[in-house]
């Protein structure tokens, strides 16, 4: 009945032939990402491999304001052209190495204080945060999104991914260290920076000179620190479960919950594809009919929350096998925290679809409400969990704050609609019925 209900609907049909491209982009990606770092970690084992992804969470908290949030801002500016496109890329290049290198300064004198006797540990955070400095030359990206050349960047990264890849399972197999695996995000970088360059001067269309202007960083300064606020929150949120358990527990306790969360958010690439198809229908539907808007964000929300269900239930059944195969029995702990883990990420995909309509209605200010609320219960809730039950405990201080996301909107008139929506995706009746309404 529901294949029928979806394969007759136009709308429905056009959006999985439209992000069939966008999973089959990712779905190698995913694949050869889960096995490498399956083998990356049975190589360090949790405690190494722990003390890694410590690094990584702590260095990634800067790396949110070193964008400065200019990934919107820069992309309206040269769809603008109010400044020479040359001028927009430039400026934003300086600004994004001179942000990248201030906090690098501060990463490496806040790690020595939280962590003072940990000297490898301050090696790695060096090495992740120069790497963050390099990512500026990502600038490039903006570019590629504003004129539509997608096709560049995919190719890009995906020639990249396969050899930072080989790197990793050929320093397994020459016996490295996590320094030198650390060392591989630099090359990663370089290498992508350095082909964005080279492929921006052969393919532009404009040949405007590349030169600083200090009106245009003015200007794009003052109009990115909220985005700046807002990308920081959201990194807090995202990534402080990781950092609180790598200085409250033990490194390889974080290492059995990364490997937990690794697989937890492997299938995230399906629903975000299905978002991004989704968006221009629903954005084009408010315009033209409210009934088709708001019956096209409920079948989102349900098709979202029924593929979650689904995956949990897979998980849950299979849970100590996947771990037993991809990561060997000294990750087997991470098999209880993957069963939480993985149905707070549904919740996670359902906060991205409801983004959606929060542009359609112009509530994005909302967005700053919802994370604040959810890091402070998460953080909360991580300081009482993380003692008494490690890895098993953040997983559920995740999962707690994933459910006051979605519900602390239903507070606010405004927002209100869409918590209900969400709550009505659980009913399969309701998958059905909507789809049956659209055909």
């Amino acid at each position: 009945m529901i294949r029928r209900g979806i394969f007759n609907n136009e709308a429905i049909t056009k959006i999985i032939k439209n992000s069939s491209w966008l999973v089959s982009d990712k779905v190698i990606t995913m694949i050869v990402g889960v096995f490498v770092t399956a083998i990356v970690a049975r190589y360090f084992g949790p405690e190494k491999f722990g003390q890694f992804n410590y690094a990584l969470a702590f260095v990634t908290l800067f790396t949110a304001i070193s964008t400065l949030g200019l990934e919107t801002l820069t992309v309206k500016s040269i769809l603008d052209k109010k400044f020479d496109e040359g001028t927009i890329l430039c400026t934003s290049l300086i600004l994004r190495i001179a942000s990248g290198g201030i906090l690098t300064i501060f990463s490496i004198i806040i790690i020595k204080i939280i962590e003072p006797s940990d000297f490898n540990l301050h090696i790695l955070v060096l090495i992740m945060s120069i790497a963050m400095v390099i990512k500026a030359f990502e600038v490039i990206e903006y570019w590629v999104q504003a004129h539509q050349k997608a096709k560049i960047s995919s190719i890009i990264r995906m020639v990249v991914y396969i050899i930072s890849s080989g790197l990793k399972i050929f320093l397994v197999f020459m016996n490295g260290t996590v320094l030198q695996y650390a060392t591989i995000l630099i090359i990663d970088a370089l290498l992508i920076g350095f082909a964005l360059m080279i492929a921006y001067f052969k393919f532009r269309e404009n040949s405007s000179l590349w030169r600083f202007n200090f009106q245009y960083a003015r200007t794009i300064l003052s109009q990115s620190w909220h985005l700046i606020i807002s990308g920081l929150m959201v990194t807090l949120y995202m990534r402080i479960d990781q950092v609180m358990l790598g200085s409250m527990a033990t490194d390889t306790e974080l290492g059995v919950y990364s490997a937990a969360v690794r697989i937890a958010e492997m299938w995230y690439f399906i629903p975000m594809a299905l978002i991004i198809s989704f968006k221009p229908v629903i954005m084009k539907n408010k315009k033209e009919n409210e009934h088709k808007y708001f019956n096209s964000i409920q079948i989102l929300y349900s098709i979202v929350t029924w593929m979650g269900i689904l995956f949990t239930l897979i998980i849950l059944i299979f849970s100590k096998l996947i771990i037993s195969i991809l990561y060997g029995e000294q990750f087997l702990q991470a098999a209880n925290i993957l069963s939480i883990s993985v149905f707070a990420g549904t919740l996670a995909m359902l906060g991205s679809a409801r983004s959606i309509w929060m542009i359609s209605e112009g509530l994005q200010r909302y967005t700053i409400i919802y994370t604040i609320a959810g890091l402070i219960v998460n953080v909360t809730l991580n300081l009482i969990f993380i003692p008494r039950f490690g890895g098993f405990g953040a997983a559920t201080a995740t999962l707690v704050a994933q459910v006051v996301n979605i519900l602390v909107l239903f507070l606010f008139k405004e927002t209100r609609i869409s918590t209900i929506m969400i709550i009505k995706s659980f009913r399969p009746i309701n998958l059905f019925k909507y789809l049956k309404l659209n055909k």
